[in-house]
């Protein structure tokens, strides 16, 4: 007879969880870029966890420095932050950024240094510009990878079997000229391969446009950069050489972070 988990736990790559550590992550997941600092009720409510569940793990979370008490409530402690710096994607980042820099001053626009986790990419870094609209990406969030210029040069140059993994479960539209069917999406996969490059048209948002290409290693994508300005603006096609000196760039500057992250992925 197969065990199976009880109510207080879930499965996960194979192993059952104990319950307290899932409690711990939908604590934590509570927390976001405009809510930094929650009050038990509020951690309560996102969360989705009894108050009593709530304070006893908050609780051990400040035990260990994972959150702290802050006005009233509480915010993500600094022992998160240590932690958060240790993955490779931290490195890949603190190592892109240079040349993200002088991309950012070439071309005055938003850009983006996101990685591909599933069926969404999540960004590391965000570079601003008061030129361009504001763009739905935020550091450490996520969004569907198909919306996305970063996410689709991520797909099409990650490997068929990751691409089919993510396009496997119900896809989200963002706008109205987001990507409906798998069809679509591997057709537009196949012409990114051949040219090297992806644009988002007003998928992740009305009247903004991206153009990204991928951070390679070997023939594999590790990360992707992309460019974000308004759709009135053109094609963007002007952007692409300068993409592709930068993600070279960054190729070479992360040649041992590049290894660990393709072993992360796979």
């Amino acid at each position: 007879m197969i065990d199976q988990p009880s109510a207080g736990s879930r499965v996960t790559s194979g192993a059952i969880a104990p319950s307290v550590l899932w409690k711990a992550f939908d604590v934590l997941s509570a927390f976001n870029h405009k809510e930094r600092v929650l009050t038990l009720a509020q951690i309560a409510r996102q969360s989705g966890l009894p108050k009593s569940t709530v304070h006893r793990v908050l609780a051990m979370l400040a035990d260990i420095g994972a959150v702290e008490p802050h006005e009233g409530g509480y915010r993500i402690g600094l022992r998160m932050f240590t932690l958060g710096a240790l993955p490779p994607e931290a490195a890949l980042r603190e190592t892109a950024l240079m040349h993200m820099e002088e991309l950012h001053r070439y071309t005055g626009q938003t850009l983006h240094l996101a990685v591909l986790r599933g069926a969404d990419v999540v960004y590391l870094e965000k570079l601003p510009s008061r030129k361009s609209l504001p763009t739905p990406a935020t550091v450490g969030d996520r969004l569907p990878a198909h919306c996305t210029a970063v996410g689709k040069v991520l797909l099409a140059y990650s490997g068929d079997s990751i691409a089919a993994t993510a396009l496997a479960g119900p896809l989200q539209r963002r706008t109205a000229k987001s990507l409906a069917t798998t069809d679509q999406i591997r057709s537009q996969l196949e012409t990114i391969r051949a040219r090297g490059y992806a644009d988002d048209r007003e998928e992740a948002a009305d009247g903004l446009a991206c153009m990204a290409v991928p951070v390679m290693r070997g023939d594999r994508a590790v990360a992707a950069v992309s460019v974000a300005f308004p759709a009135s603006a053109g094609s963007g096609q002007v952007l692409v050489s300068a993409l592709r000196q930068a993600a070279v760039a960054i190729s070479r500057s992360t040649a041992t972070v590049s290894t660990d992250l393709l072993a992360s992925i796979e």
